[in-house]
């Protein structure tokens, strides 16, 4: 009885989170215009979902900063990958394109939907020049690529279930599927720097990547990034 109180208790609490971040996402969203308000608001909701899996409450006022202080960062870091993905969306889906097109199209849509749900936390966890996240996103989808399998399992089961129950979208829609992202790709990171801390203690003399692709740290780990000051609870 006691498990599954438990359960059903952590259960509402990402429920109640998930709400929040669709709120929050929603709310940020309608602030820029919808065209130019995701990206931001993708960004707040992002920051928010790292603070709550923290304990930390999700505020308007924080999200507001957030949402302020990337507007126009979130423009180059996600607009460009999320038009590529349109198109590449658009290709795929074209009732008369032939199936030369059909597969470099799916590809690329796979690919590119691997970066970007990776683009939020590389952004805001590590100081990076705008143009080169995307290039750092997508080298820890790909040396983590069995936590982008399950997240890329898990974000395609939400879409059918959304598709299947679509009163849910205005809702849960956003909310869900960036609870899920944060967290998994919080790991990814959190992986990667375990892996990379691992390899400076195992070759302490080595200053770059030796060449050639039986390179384990090629394959598993990106090199760091200046990360940010870790963040300090808030008021």
């Amino acid at each position: 009885m006691d498990r599954l109180t438990t359960a059903l208790g952590a259960a509402a609490e990402l429920l109640l989170r998930a709400l929040h971040l669709q709120a929050l996402w929603v709310i940020g969203t309608l602030a820029g215009g919808v065209i130019l308000g995701w990206a931001p608001a993708t960004m707040a909701a992002a920051d928010a979902a790292r603070w709550a899996e923290r304990g930390e409450r999700i505020t308007l006022r924080n999200a507001a900063r957030v949402w302020r202080s990337t507007f126009w960062r979130s423009q180059i870091t996600l607009g460009p990958p999320a038009l590529l993905l349109v198109l590449a969306a658009g290709a795929l889906t074209a009732a008369d394109a032939p199936l030369a097109a059909r597969l470099p199209a799916g590809l690329a849509s796979i690919a590119l939907l691997a970066a970007m749900v990776h683009i939020p936390l590389v952004d805001l966890r590590h100081r990076v020049p705008a143009r080169a996240v995307l290039a750092r996103a997508a080298l820890l989808a790909l040396a983590q690529a069995h936590t982008t399998a399950l997240l890329g399992a898990v974000l395609v089961l939400w879409g059918a279930i959304l598709l299947s129950l679509p009163g849910l979208i205005p809702f849960l829609g956003a909310g869900v599927a960036l609870l899920v992202s944060q967290h998994l790709v919080g790991r990814t990171l959190d992986r990667n720097e375990e892996l990379l801390a691992s390899e400076a203690r195992e070759r302490p003399e080595a200053t770059t990547r030796p060449k050639g692709a039986a390179d384990a740290g090629f394959r598993r780990a990106v090199p760091r990034a200046p990360a940010h000051p870790a963040p300090v609870p808030r008021p």
